[in-house]
């Protein structure tokens, strides 16, 4: 919270109990002890699926108890005989709409602010209601109740809440509510938008030095980054090392790659020009390319997709009901509704045939029944979504190294497509001079929770010649009311001349692959999953196959034991690992950093002991494990540390190795890694530690001086991910791009009185971009003081407003909300220093009066002790 809120709370706590909204107040009004008690609801019948049935006039709101009616010939709502300027929450069936600016009238009538209305009520309202709406308050900066006559809307005032109600908005206006949506990024609340221009640079220094060699190794460097300007990145990767060939090694720069990227995140499309990594579907291969390439995903760009099926079903209650779900007879949610209309077309369904039931309980005990039969075809996209990729150039000579193109330029794409009431589908192309290969995949949604899934390729090639593949797998999800069992089934065929871009010669040593998989829920502790595969060679090359089980038991939260047993046969090259194994293990893993783990297996006669304890993305967070293994002629033992600091991340490993416990530590070596990352936004600069995706630099306003600036999402334990200093700004580097999220502050020591600001940013970052904010502003200062009109005659409980005298040009400050309490206490934030204001409060029948002058001292430290203030006076 800002001082200057903490100001307002305080000034008012004694008189209000209540902490006020923004920079305003809400003040309790008076409750008559005769106000008579609320009426009993009433309510109609509940219709299911179909057309909506009207709403009948609305019955007094229970939970707005009724007021007696004033001199005004309305509900005395404002006792107090003059105009109040207050902030209040807008609620519609118990929930908060946001807060809203309200005046209550010395006539006892409430005016809210027209814009922030509309706003607030676009959840509830429907696109055209919503319009329409918009279209009756236009030109209109304020309105009352009275204004929204024959608009299907009714509010409410209700005193003891200090909230405005929505009373009524009719079930064809209403907004139909998604009872299983995903979590919606809710880019409307958004409070800092990306740099123009951002940029950040990874560099590691990694040194390895075995001891027992005559000569050191030379240090490797990886460096790694983006530059963004506006929709357009620039992203690479490359390494100065040793490079190890036939002919020797040599110390050399290496690109690793380096592309544009240029996103369109409302049509869920990326564009790629420079060094590719297309991706691929089916029977397709991969190979490293040159040249442009596309890609249109939706989960690229929607974090919280959801495997769940859209068909447009709706559910309209007119009373308040019970809802239970229950999908192939077991219960998956209950729910207590409000009128209204719901739709529950996103609930989540598993694989194959779905029976879904829905039972309506109303709250007079009359109960309907709602039943329907619902089949889901997963292939990884949403029924009804779309997917493509195309990629063109040259492709590369070699993998895992520096790029070559001198290979023939290829294309790769396919295009795979989710249908609601139809089997999904997805096709594939892969050309070039010398290869040519077509691909394409379908699936069955079969009844109870199951699919089969078949895809195949044809190619042509001038080495090859002509050549096939196929495959097809069954799919069977088993659920048990709340336990589940999966079983799996997949088989496929290479034909010996089948080519692909990265098989040109189309050299196929297996000929067909088979392997099933089964597992078992016995209870929420125990599990097994059951295992079996086959391969059958080509040539030389002879059969193998493994057949094993392996059972999970937790013992509580922390233990668990893991054993398994399996029987395997492999060609005669391979026999080490042939007959019967056995393989028992012990985790403990008392929280999400911390895993222990003993095991053995006895095929390789490997024995193992493990500790790992991970580091975390804060300062001074350190990270350290180890490992000790032994196994037929050898002997190993490694021990590793981490370590987080503000500029950089550091991290040592040792390890030893032997053929055995007499002869541990004939070799041994020793690696070295330091990192640090250079960021730059908009002007700003700051070192911090590496950057994967988005980040957000924040560094003080120059009045805060030499105070630092913390960011991090724990301050209350001074857990900071960076910090202001000498070296520039503090880097926030833990961004993802295209999901919403919160970056917290906070400004170590700031003056009494300093506003540093909200204390968090909402962002939602595109790819790899930058952030630069600068915490704190020229009007920081806070003035507080008590307002009198004689001695021990306090103003109290009063509304006016704060208006700057001395404005300069290009200026054009708002006014800022003025109130007393009830001991005739105030305070005031976000003024200049230097600067002159006039007070001025609220009088009855909407009339303004001079209160009184203050000057802001140039050289103020943030808070300005007013003293007691007699109206009419200056400072």
């Amino acid at each position: 919270m800002t001082f200057g809120r903490a100001l307002l709370c305080g000034a008012a706590w004694s008189a209000l109990g209540i902490a006020p909204v923004a920079a305003q107040v809400s003040i309790p009004l008076p409750q008559r002890p005769d106000a008579p008690e609320p009426a009993p609801p009433t309510g109609t019948p509940i219709p299911l699926p179909g057309t909506p049935v009207p709403l009948p006039t609305p019955t007094p709101d229970p939970a707005v108890p009724a007021v007696p009616i004033g001199p005004h010939g309305r509900p005395d709502i404002n006792p107090y005989d003059r105009d109040i300027d207050m902030t209040v929450p807008l609620t519609f069936l118990s929930s908060s709409l946001g807060d809203i600016p309200m005046r209550l009238t010395a006539d006892d009538r409430f005016l809210l602010e027209s814009e922030t209305f509309l706003k607030l009520v676009r959840p509830i309202l429907n696109d055209e209601a919503h319009s329409a709406l918009g279209a009756h308050l236009g030109g209109i900066e304020q309105f009352g109740p009275d204004d929204l006559k024959d608009t299907g809307v009714g509010l409410t005032y209700d005193p003891a809440t200090l909230a405005v109600v929505v009373v009524q908005v009719s079930p064809e206006q209403r907004a139909t509510q998604n009872l299983f949506a995903p979590p919606r990024e809710d880019v409307n609340d958004i409070t800092l938008e990306p740099a123009g221009f951002s940029a950040y640079l990874n560099m590691n220094v990694i040194q390895t030095h075995v001891w027992e060699a005559e000569e050191r190794a030379p240090p490797t460097i990886n460096l790694d980054g983006a530059f963004r300007i506006g929709r357009i990145v620039l992203e690479g990767d490359a390494q100065l090392g040793e490079a190890f060939t036939l002919a020797g090694s040599k110390y050399k720069f290496t690109r690793n790659y380096a592309r544009l990227v240029y996103d369109q995140p409302e049509a869920y499309r990326r564009w790629f020009i420079g060094d590719l990594d297309p991706e691929i579907r089916g029977q397709q291969s991969f190979v490293q390319m040159g040249g442009v390439g596309v890609l249109r995903q939706q989960r690229r760009f929607n974090t919280f997709r959801s495997a769940i099926l859209q068909s447009n079903r709706q559910l309209v209650l007119q009373r308040e009901s019970t809802v239970r779900f229950l999908r192939n007879g077991s219960l998956y949610r209950e729910v207590r509704l409000q009128p209204g209309r719901y739709d529950f077309s996103s609930l989540p369904l598993v694989a194959g045939s779905n029976d879904i039931d829905i039972q309506v309980t109303d709250n007079t005990g009359a109960i309907q029944n709602l039943s329907y039969q619902q089949y889901l075809d997963p292939i990884d996209l949403d029924p009804g979504d779309y997917e493509y990729g195309a990629f063109l150039g040259p492709t590369s000579r070699t993998f895992g190294r520096a790029p070559d193109y001198r290979g023939p330029v290829a294309f790769t794409g396919f295009f795979r497509k989710a249908f609601i009431n139809a089997p999904a589908i997805g096709v594939g192309l892969q050309v070039s001079g010398d290869v040519q290969t077509l691909t394409g995949q379908t699936q069955f949604v079969l009844p109870n929770g199951g699919r089969l899934l078949v895809d195949g390729g044809a190619s042509h090639s001038k080495r090859a010649g002509e050549g096939f593949a196929g495959g097809v797998s069954y799919e069977h999800f088993i659920d048990r009311r709340g336990l589940s069992d999966s079983f799996t089934l997949r088989a496929d065929y290479i034909s010996p001349k089948f080519a692909t871009l990265g098989n040109l010669e189309g050299i196929n040593t297996t000929s067909f692959t088979a392997s099933a998989q089964y597992t078992r829920q016995f209870n929420l502790r125990f599990l097994t999953t059951s295992t079996a595969s086959y391969l059958k060679g080509r040539g030389n090359l002879g059969d193998s196959y493994r057949v094993g089980t392996t059972g999970h038991y937790r013992f509580d939260r922390r233990w668990t034991l893991r054993a398994g047993v399996e029987y395997a046969k492999y060609p005669s090259a391979f026999a080490r690992g042939d007959g019967f194994s056995v393989s028992v293990g012990l985790v403990f893993q008392p929280d999400f950093r911390r895993r222990a783990e003993a095991r053995y297996e006895s095929r390789n006669n490997l024995g193992e002991l493990s500790y790992n304890q991970s580091g975390l993305n804060q300062l001074d967070s350190v990270g350290f494990g180890g490992i000790v293994a032994r196994q037929d002629n050898s002997v190993l033992a490694q021990g590793y540390a981490t370590y987080s600091a503000n500029r950089f991340d550091a991290a040592v490993s040792h390890s030893s190795f032997g053929p055995g416990f007499s002869d541990f530590g004939a070799v041994n070596a020793t690696t070295v890694r330091v990192g640090t990352t250079l960021a730059f936004a908009d002007g700003m600069l700051g070192l911090g530690r590496r950057i994967n995706d988005s980040f957000m630099l924040l560094k003080p306003h120059r009045n805060l001086g030499k105070r630092s600036v913390v960011a991090g999402q724990s301050l209350a334990e001074n857990n900071y991910i960076g910090k202001s200093g000498s070296l520039g700004a503090a880097v926030n580097n833990f961004l993802g791009s295209y999901t919403t999220q919160s970056v917290q502050y906070d400004v170590e020591d700031p003056p009494v009185g300093y506003d540093t600001g909200p204390g968090v940013f909402r962002v939602h970052p595109p790819y790899k971009s930058g952030y630069a904010a600068r915490i704190g502003t020229d009007a920081f200062a806070s003035a507080i003081g008590t307002l009198i009109l004689a001695p021990e005659k306090p103003v109290s409980l009063i509304g006016g407003r704060v208006t700057l005298l001395d404005v300069r040009d290009g200026e054009n400050p708002k006014p800022i909300p003025f109130f007393t309490n009830s001991v005739g206490r105030f305070a005031i934030a976000n003024l200049l220093p230097g600067r002159r204001y006039l007070v001025e409060t609220y009088g009855a029948q909407g009339s303004i009066h001079r209160s009184f002058e203050f000057t802001v001292p140039t050289d103020t430290d943030g808070l300005l002790n007013l003293g007691t203030v007699r109206q009419g006076t200056s400072q």
